[in-house]
């Protein structure tokens, strides 16, 4: 999207090389515990998750919906599992349950006007702000591994202190390695390109 209007290939960007550039998410608001002051609290029947099952950061961000047991707590509305020339779009098949939106970049329309950037799942909503949260995928795991612990959630910690140096290490080397790089590899505008990064997913 720029300015706040969807623009068919702003999620893909190639350098001069051919190579294809991931760029970053920027909307990273963060939900804080039951009780805690601030825009965004955990509260249950308050979020709902953007997701589609054909997309890796997406599925993290399900999975620990499951995990922390939050099916009941957090709602979740399914993307159609492939891209249009509108990006995510919402079919029969795949509703946006709560605001029945044909494309998922409405709701980025919908939650900063001037919006400019990749329009991308998984999306944590807040439904009493009308806003995203978040667009960030590690960010909404860990929000999910503790924030709703006295709101609905179970007490299962997925990011532990003790581990989270190595949690760390192994998310930076999947994130740019496997997930970026079958993306890497799939726009990928040149011959060249695409060999350096099919290397990097089979170095996994």
């Amino acid at each position: 999207m720029a300015d706040g209007r969807w623009v068919t290939d702003a999620d893909i960007a190639t350098a001069k090389d051919g190579a294809w550039q991931r760029t970053p998410s920027v909307l990273r608001g963060i939900v804080k515990p039951a009780g805690s002051k601030g825009d965004f609290v955990a509260e249950a029947g308050r979020y709902h998750l953007y997701a589609a099952w054909n997309c890796p950061w997406a599925h993290r961000a399900l999975l620990g919906r499951v995990f922390k047991e939050l099916e009941g707590v957090i709602g979740v509305s399914y993307c159609a599992p492939r891209r249009t020339d509108q990006g995510w779009v919402f079919t029969r098949e795949y509703p946006d349950d709560l605001h029945a939106s044909s494309a998922l970049h409405e709701l980025y329309a919908q939650a900063v006007s001037d919006y400019s950037g990749r329009v991308t799942v998984p999306i944590l909503w807040d439904k009493h702000a009308s806003t995203v949260v978040s667009n960030e995928s590690a960010d909404i795991l860990r929000m999910m591994s503790s924030a709703w612990n006295d709101a609905g959630a179970n007490d299962l910690d997925l990011y532990p202190l003790a581990l989270r140096h190595e949690i760390d290490g192994w998310n930076e080397r999947i994130h740019t390695g496997l997930n970026n790089g079958v993306y890497r590899a799939g726009f990928a505008e040149t011959q060249a390109a695409y060999e350096s990064a099919v290397r990097e997913v089979f170095k996994m």
